[in-house]
């Protein structure tokens, strides 16, 4: 869990009932940062995509994870020197097998850093 180590939540709210709006803090001292890369630091993919699973896990009330990608974009790099602080947005529907159909942003003012699509299922 990244939560409250990577990241902390500052705030969340719910725009609508199948739409989450989060704002999170990056840690710039994790040690993940050391191999990703040193004196460069860069938020990985896979974590970009983890924290909006544990957005929506928390959400959710129930503990979920990523069963298909239909889309992953990265057309920013996060750097947590330079942006500590995001927005993560999620819209999501849930389907007939109980999995949720899921899309989301992780943003900074006009900046998009991750454009995600795809399914969570429960766990």
């Amino acid at each position: 869990m990244l939560l409250n180590n990577f990241y902390k939540t500052q705030h969340i709210s719910s725009q609508s009932d199948n739409e989450i709006i989060a704002k999170i803090i990056l840690n710039p001292e994790h040690d993940i940062y050391k191999g990703h890369f040193p004196n460069n630091p860069v938020v990985p993919g896979v974590i970009s995509i983890q924290i909006v699973n544990e957005i929506l896990s928390e959400h959710l009330e129930k503990k979920i994870m990523t069963s298909s990608a239909k889309s992953i974009k990265f057309p920013a790099m996060i750097n947590p020197n330079v942006n500590p602080q995001l927005f993560v947005k999620i819209k999501y529907t849930k389907n007939e097998d109980n999995s949720y159909k899921v899309t989301a942003q992780i943003i900074f003012e006009d900046l998009i850093f991750l454009k995600f699509s795809g399914s969570f299922s429960i766990y």
